[in-house]
């Protein structure tokens, strides 16, 4: 009975992705940059990517407004760790001229990947928040891989919870980033088949097929219900293959639910 009591639970916890939610989209923190004293213009801003830790990267191309040389630069943003505005983005390229398109190809927790000037380059953030130094992961050339156009997946992962908006100001002089979160914001569900198993000792195994780099945490909760769900694990990072977690099934009685953090 207890095994068909615990199938049944984690079971019901899958079905969280179909339930309900009544959420508002509040203003939650933004972030504005300005080029008048360079003499500068916006010419343009390419779409955002924003990464799983709640950050957001773009790339805005300036001009003198006379048609001259553009230069463009990324920009890699995210909240303080208290929710509020961020002072400085957490990591910018610079302004540098333009050497053929620039893009934003991919955002992940503390990690940012771009291509510019025929050249996919990486960035990671210490954990004191510091970026390093970007990283040549490839460069296009030759005969091979030397002509255009060259094409790439422009990963979208998951914001919790958020949308971004960023538009330029009127006069063209720099633009204005907002940040948008929902309310409530219910972790993301593992939509992937969960297996469980009932051990010797009221041990729970919870199996689920992991996302490469993705990471997971299993929460608990006294009820499916529930707005906020409880820790139990902290963060585990997806290897692309079966994962399995061993829990104390005992009292008292909890649910339980693997999330993409």
């Amino acid at each position: 009975m207890k095994v068909s009591f615990f199938k049944t639970l984690l079971s019901a916890v899958a079905t969280l992705t179909s339930l309900a939610y009544t959420q508002t989209l509040q203003a939650s923190w933004d972030y504005s940059y300005d080029e008048t004293e360079a003499g500068k213009q916006v010419v343009f801003i390419t779409p955002m990517n924003a990464g799983s830790d709640g950050s957001v990267a773009f790339v805005v191309t300036r001009g003198d407004g006379g048609g001259g040389d553009l230069q463009n630069q990324v920009f890699w943003l995210r909240a303080k760790e208290d929710g509020t505005s961020p002072d400085t983005p957490l990591w910018t390229s610079g302004w540098q001229d333009t050497s053929g398109f620039t893009d934003i190809v991919a955002v992940r927790r503390n990690h940012l990947v771009y291509y510019t000037g025929r050249e996919l380059k990486s960035v990671t953030l210490q954990e004191d928040g510091t970026a390093n130094a970007p990283v040549t992961v490839k460069v296009f050339n030759g005969p091979e891989e030397g002509g255009d156009p060259v094409v790439f997946t422009l990963e979208q992962a998951r914001s919790p919870g958020f949308v971004f908006t960023v538009a330029t100001q009127k006069d063209k002089r720099g633009f204005t980033l907002n940040a948008f979160q929902f309310t409530p914001a219910p972790a993301v569900v593992s939509a992937v088949p969960t297996y469980t198993t009932i051990s010797s000792g009221n041990s729970l195994s919870i199996s689920f097929r992991s996302a490469l780099g993705v990471n997971y945490q299993l929460q608990s909760s006294t009820s499916l219900t529930a707005e906020n769900w409880q820790p139990v694990s902290g963060a585990i990072t997806g290897t692309g293959e079966l994962v399995t977690l061993v829990q104390d099934a005992g009292f008292p009685r909890l649910f339980f639910r693997v999330t993409a953090l």
